[in-house]
């Protein structure tokens, strides 16, 4: 997600705004700064519960259908996720009294994949989180065939299943869910990631979905700040069956394989999705679509009514982010990869799709540039290498900031790119000598305040990759993020992960410059911290 300039219009202090949102004559003035007055979160009404859904079985042993989602080279990557998280979801979108309504139903397979017996399984409700101001509820569930009543927690953001018998490492467990999602119209929560403006849905997260297990911490049950992201999610396979409106478009995580008529004016969208570690939903009646290919990958730009110019555009930047991060980083699996133009305040990333805020889709703005070619990044640094972004957000967005650095290299040269880091460094260094607070980059969002997490880890965290890259030279880094990429594809890192496989395969010990920028964490040389911290009091006596 792109939330320099946010952060930056929250202090008031336009000297905070990363370089790479400034003009391209170097005006030091911010381009089309979005306004960040998202429209208070409402709880739509209690409806009715619907009839029951009868689910098919599923054949979870029956895999053939997701390879449809992948690139031809990285078919067989769906082999390795038999058991690991699996969805079937059958939902269908109505509308009654102005209220937008998912009615779903799904069954799902959990896998046991840690060392520990469990003793329950929890699942996410993040439309019922306050930031998001939404409304699911569950109703109808079952364990393994038997009806069953799971506790909701966490103000109902968590919903647990306790087990009687616990499940071993390696068994599995299914359960039906099924449920209501409701969106008032006008509604836009969060960062405007959910919501129901213009006649356009968007529903991150719009099912039940299954939480992490840590074999350290336990299952993952925070209710995130309402900055930064909120999500924290393993990779599975989603099969999912959505019915709406004829003339609705359908923007999803994943490939359309099929669609058909339903009764009452109403058609079926059937999609299945690769290896993802979650899936957004984008549907309304007047989206416009454009579609190029990059090699063998399908990208599509979906777009409002009049907006067709920038689409254009945005198909250009599409284009040029994905070709030059295939070639520098590792090559993106999945057939599919969308666009869509949103009401959301700036940017946001899900796997296989971007949602950009329609308030800076106009032709020529470089914020549009920028946070589309961030936002693409996002496929290879959240998406594909997963992490805790609740915990550890400098994990994908440092990285995919600093990849805005590879963007520029691409497509305009080394003298641009410089600028652009050049700009980043001189207002860092500003933010440092107002005295304001310069913390470590491996914190939790919590840790951070509106003032400095903009700052911090969207300008700190990609000058900190800046600082590896001079150190290692760019031909040994690139090829470190390639192993990085290659090594944890589909896989949730931390960050002892980029630490040894920067340290591997330069053959340099890294762990002096991870403490001063990063700071301490797990995996890290203790006595270098102890040595460091020693060096640091005496400077300080």
């Amino acid at each position: 997600m792109t939330k320099r300039l946010g952060a930056v219009l929250l202090l008031g202090l336009s000297v905070l705004v990363g370089c790479s949102e400034l003009d391209s004559q170097g005006s030091g003035l911010p381009t089309l700064p979005p306004t960040l007055t998202a429209l208070p979160p409402s709880t739509p009404t209690d409806v009715p519960i619907p009839d029951p859904v009868n689910l098919p079985s599923v054949d979870w042993e029956d895999i053939e259908k997701f390879r449809a989602a992948m690139r031809p080279a990285f078919a067989n990557d769906i082999d390795d996720f038999v058991n690991h998280n699996r969805y079937y979801i059958e939902a269908s979108l109505v509308f009654e009294n102005g209220v937008l309504i998912l009615h779903g139903a799904e069954r799902v397979r959990y896998t046991n994949r840690s060392e520990d017996d469990l003793n329950e399984i929890v699942f996410r409700l993040y439309p019922n989180l306050p930031a998001f101001g939404g409304r699911m509820n569950v109703f109808r569930t079952t364990l393994n065939g038997e009806a069953f009543e799971p506790n909701l927690t966490e103000r109902n953001s968590a919903l647990v299943f306790p087990l009687a018998t616990p499940l071993e490492p390696g068994e599995s467990a299914e359960m039906t869910l099924e449920w209501t999602l409701t969106a008032e119209k006008g509604i836009m929560g969060g960062y405007g990631e959910y919501g129901y403006q213009h006649d356009v849905f968007s529903g991150p997260e719009w099912y039940p979905m299954l939480s992490v297990y840590d074999e350290e911490t336990g299952w993952w049950v925070d209710r995130p700040t309402s900055m930064g992201d909120a999500v924290y999610s393993e990779t599975g396979l989603y099969e999912v069956l959505l019915t709406t409106p004829e003339d609705f478009v359908v923007v999803m995580s994943g490939s359309e394989i099929e669609s058909f008529a339903a009764s009452n004016d109403m058609t079926t969208h059937h999609y299945v999705s690769g290896p993802m570690r979650d899936s957004l939903l984008v549907t309304g009646p007047s989206l416009g679509k454009l579609t190029e290919q990059v090699e063998d990958i399908t990208l599509n730009v979906y777009y409002w009514p009049g907006d067709e110019v920038a689409a254009e555009e945005v198909m250009k930047i599409s284009l040029d982010s994905m070709r030059i991060f295939n070639e520098q980083f590792g090559p993106y699996p999945y057939a599919e990869f969308d666009v869509a133009e949103t009401f959301n305040l700036s940017g946001i990333e899900y796997p296989g799709i971007v949602i950009i805020a329609q308030r800076n889709w106009l032709p020529g703005n470089n914020f549009l540039e920028v946070t589309t070619a961030h936002e693409i990044a996002h496929q290879w640094w959240y998406s594909l290498v997963g992490n805790d972004q609740v915990h550890q957000p400098w994990l994908d967005e440092s990285l995919t900031s600093y990849s805005e650095y590879v963007y520029h290299l691409g497509v305009y040269g080394e003298k641009r790119v410089k600028e652009v880091i050049e700009g980043d460094r001189d207002y860092y260094n500003y933010y440092r000598g107002t005295g304001a607070a310069d913390l470590v980059l491996n914190l939790p969002v919590s840790a951070y305040t509106d003032s400095n997490y903009g700052m911090i880890i969207y300008t700190k965290g990609p000058l900190f990759y800046v600082e590896l890259e001079e150190m290692l030279g760019r031909e040994t880094f690139m090829k470190a993020l390639q192993t990085y990429f290659e090594r944890y594809r589909y896989q949730v890192v931390r960050s002892a992960d980029i630490l040894n496989t920067f340290e591997e395969v330069s053959g340099q010990q890294l762990d002096e410059v991870f403490y001063q920028w990063v700071g301490n964490f797990p995996g890290l040389d203790q006595k270098v911290v102890e040595e460091m911290e020693a060096r640091q009091n005496q400077q300080t006596q």
